[in-house]
């Protein structure tokens, strides 16, 4: 007996493993009808497989008719008792700031909201009503911006809390099944407008294809997952373990770039993944990153998309998260914990027992010599250090001797007095505070560095 339309999904759904019992799933719904036949579908076994439904839309403010259809799914929303998320984006206001194009705009500040509501712990997953089409089309344009074969292998199944059940469905069987179950949906007039390049793909370029290759869109989705074999293979030649991550940075040692360029790249994207900053990165950016890699002097930095940037720190290469401006306050000197933004936590104890913690990682101050007026701070123009042993240096040439990334040199807080620095937090001590056989009582200062 041949199966339908249903239990091919649901299996599907089972083989990828993309919803577990108790889950609350949140389906991107716009009010077509792709995206009403996903909630439709996904309500109707909800209940027998256990886990919630959860109806978002996202109002995008482009056009007059956007709030019509934020009410639409609402209403059908409320008469079958589908919970309902409303959220509202300004992406005129993003295409300003950032001079972007509308559709990438739109899709950023959408997914903004689709993460934000993750974020507050109302979702665990958002279902995304992509089809067969649309993955041809995707694949296409990733094509034709110039994408390796990572960008070729499509949409993923699941990426993230990103899900997509209808991935391998025909968008003919889509439309049955709506017919079939009467459910209602809106056209979107803007799926006619041809400066979209999504829409000019689907309404020109495709049917142009189909006319010579009638299975154009089957034989563009084979080659895409015949990409995304062989882009596996390459992605398992990448030892992540070396990589240097804590959420806001991630270190990658210069010497996994000996490697032909064909893992390097993977190199560089999986870095990018392990932050969170993927999206939007095309073969120009990876370039870029290679050049740094090449030919970049310790410390030249170039962005990325998604407010990142990478940097190149002595035998590193690092990926960082960029964050708007530093905190800058001087903070007292005291026994106990002080917390500094973007830094971490030092911690200060007073001890006579001092000389057993020589062989540890811990800065050991005579609670004589530093003087009292001594405060945590940032560095400034003017700072000069003892080195440990003897020797006055300019602070900031210190820090380079040290290899202190240049990102770091502005978080890492001193203790000072006027511009003489006693104290650099988890690094050094100077030699004017230092203990020795007369020291009766000593600091000892412990740093918890966070980046």
């Amino acid at each position: 007996m041949e199966k339908n339309f249903e239990d091919d999904v649901i299996d599907f759904i089972i083989e990828h493993n993309l919803i577990a019992k108790g889950e609350r799933i949140g389906v991107g719904v716009s009010g077509g009808a792709d995206s009403m036949a996903l909630l439709h579908f996904l309500d109707s076994i909800s209940k027998k497989a256990g886990f919630a439904v959860v109806a978002v839309n996202v109002n995008h403010n482009m056009r007059e008719g956007s709030k019509k259809e934020s009410q639409f799914v609402k209403k059908y929303c409320i008469d079958n008792g589908i919970e309902f998320i409303g959220l509202n984006v300004d992406v005129l206001a993003l295409i300003k700031e950032k001079k972007l194009g509308l559709e990438q705009a739109a899709r950023i500040k959408r997914y903004e909201a689709y993460e934000n509501a993750i974020a507050k712990g109302k979702l665990n997953k958002m279902a995304l009503g992509h089809h067969q089409s649309d993955q041809a089309e995707t694949i296409l344009l990733k094509i034709f911006r110039g994408s390796g074969i990572a960008g070729a292998s499509g949409m993923d199944v699941q990426r993230g809390p990103y899900i997509r059940p209808f991935l391998e469905t025909q968008k003919v069987d889509i439309s049955e099944y709506v017919f079939r179950n009467h459910i209602p949906y809106i056209e979107d007039p803007s799926n006619q407008d041809n400066t979209f390049s999504r829409n000019f793909l689907r309404n020109e370029i495709i049917p142009a294809l189909r006319r010579e290759w009638k299975n154009v869109e089957k034989n563009v989705i084979d080659f895409g997952k015949n990409c995304r074999r062989d882009d596996d293979y390459m992605n398992s030649m990448v030892d992540t373990s070396y990589f240097i991550s804590d959420g806001k940075v991630v270190r990658v040692p210069l010497n996994l770039f000996i490697y032909p360029e064909a893992v390097t790249n993977r190199v560089i994207i999986s870095a990018l993944d392990k932050l969170g900053k993927r999206e939007n990165i095309e073969r120009k950016h990876i370039e870029l990153v290679q050049n740094l890699v090449k030919s970049g002097a310790n410390g030249a930095k170039i962005d990325l998309p998604n407010g990142t940037c990478v940097i190149r720190e002595y035998e590193y290469i690092a990926f960082v998260k960029k964050q708007t401006g530093v905190e800058s306050k001087v903070y007292s000197f005291k026994i106990g914990k002080t917390s500094f933004a973007d830094f971490g936590t030092i911690s200060v104890t007073k001890s006579i027992a001092f000389r057993k913690y020589l062989d540890r990682d811990v800065l050991l101050i005579d609670v004589d010599k530093l003087p009292k007026q001594a405060k945590w701070r940032t560095r400034k123009d003017g700072d000069t250090f003892t080195k440990f042993g003897g020797g006055t240096k300019k602070l900031a040439s210190y820090m380079i001797d040290k290899k202190i990334p240049a990102r770091l040199r502005d978080k890492t807080p001193v203790l000072a007095h006027g511009n003489e620095i006693y104290a650099i937090a988890g690094l050094e001590i100077s030699d004017k505070v230092k203990i020795d056989k007369d020291t009766l009582e000593a600091y000892l200062l412990e740093s918890v560095v966070t980046e």
